[in-house]
């Protein structure tokens, strides 16, 4: 049986995409007026990231938390099935606890509609669930990175996946958490440590960026991604979904290519439009659906590779980020790099936009 292409389960193109685009900061930029909006209840501001990835957006965010309400305890709740983004996301926390140093920072390996909650839905694996406490000792950067890389050997154990028998996607083989703030802080932070017994939550923010494949349906999405995310908002609290909707230079490349390719059919109004025919009564009396709007990512390209004809550099990542965005899969992209056609469709384009961009949706949706 074949295997379902995910996009995010592609390391290369994933980390060349991160390096080479400004999507991560443009994401943070669109996100830091919510931050700042946030009107903290004791005992602290709450925050969950539907998927950290390797880090980059969740600790930019972290960095507005801090800008916004410096004192305020904060807990930072994420989810991350891939040990290697796990690892690089750990890589880029010490900072955070130097500088707001009443946090509690969280991370499993749970789905969608367990991670707020961390409680695996299969009581058998839930029997099993790690709980990995780590008090981190000390007040420098240092201290706390050297023994986060310790933590290197419980992922290797304990963050393993399998293969799930009726979907055929990806899935943990043991529930994992990880639980992280500082032991001097101890006292100040409680009430937000979660603990196996007392592990529910719900929160002021909640960032969805890029959460599912971009092919599947409004249902799917809204099913498994969606109100679950929903269902853990507090009063006032606001959901952010992020996701690629095309109609720029990347999806040019993929159409000239590929003319038949619809990478993004159910975007953000056929996602509120199944919430609002099947949310429950009650729920849905509960949400207002508010801006919906287009955040415009580049690549990074020196204005010399451009103008001094397109560097075959820039061609290699205009190509990557084109069919990461588009979410292509792989065996279609290796039958098209064969005959190497695709760098003068790349040139081509990236010489007309000066450059190449591409658009991402956000919405809103808030708890009443």
């Amino acid at each position: 049986m074949k295997k379902n292409f995910r996009f995010y389960d592609n390391r290369q193109k994933y980390l060349l995409f991160v390096t080479t685009t400004n999507e991560k900061n443009q994401i943070a930029d669109a996100i830091r007026p919510h931050v700042n909006k946030i009107k903290p209840q004791k005992p602290g501001i709450k925050i969950f990231d539907a998927g950290m990835g390797d880090g980059s957006l969740l600790m930019n965010v972290m960095r507005q938390c801090h800008e916004a309400k410096p004192n305020v305890p904060l807990l930072v709740c994420t989810k991350e099935i891939s040990i290697e983004d796990v690892r690089l996301g750990l890589e880029k926390l010490p900072d955070r606890f130097v500088e707001h140093k009443n946090t509690v920072f969280v991370i499993s390996n749970l789905h969608y509609a367990e991670a707020a909650n961390l409680k695996s839905k299969n009581d058998v694996k839930q029997k099993k669930i790690n709980w990995n406490i780590i008090k981190l000792k000390g007040d420098t950067s240092l201290e706390f990175a050297q023994q986060l890389r310790k933590q290197n050997e419980f992922l290797e154990k304990k963050w393993n996946i399998e293969i799930n028998k009726k979907s055929g996607n990806h899935t943990y083989k043991e529930p994992s958490v990880m639980v992280i703030y500082r032991e001097d802080q101890e006292f100040n932070v409680n009430e937000l440590i979660p603990t196996k017994k007392r592990s529910d939550n719900k929160f002021d923010l909640i960032i969805a960026s890029q959460p599912y494949r971009s092919r599947i349906s409004a249902e799917k999405k809204s099913k498994y991604v969606i109100e679950p995310m929903i269902r853990a908002l507090k009063s006032k609290g606001k959901l952010l979904t992020i996701h690629a909707s095309g109609k720029d230079p990347a999806n040019e490349i993929i159409r000239k290519i590929w003319p038949k390719e619809d990478p993004f059919p159910s975007l953000g109004n056929s996602i509120i439009s199944y919430l609002k025919k099947n949310l429950d009564k009650d729920l849905l009396s509960s949400l207002s659906f508010g801006e919906k709007r287009i955040i415009k990512c580049k690549l990074r390209a020196l204005p010399t590779e451009i103008s001094g004809g397109i560097a075959t550099s820039l061609v290699f990542s205009a190509w990557n980020a084109s069919i990461y965005v588009n979410q292509m899969d792989d065996d279609k992209v290796m039958k098209v790099e064969k005959t190497k056609n695709y760098e003068k469709v790349v040139q081509k384009i990236v010489a007309k936009n000066k450059g190449l961009y591409f658009n991402n949706e956000i919405f809103v949706i808030e708890k009443k």
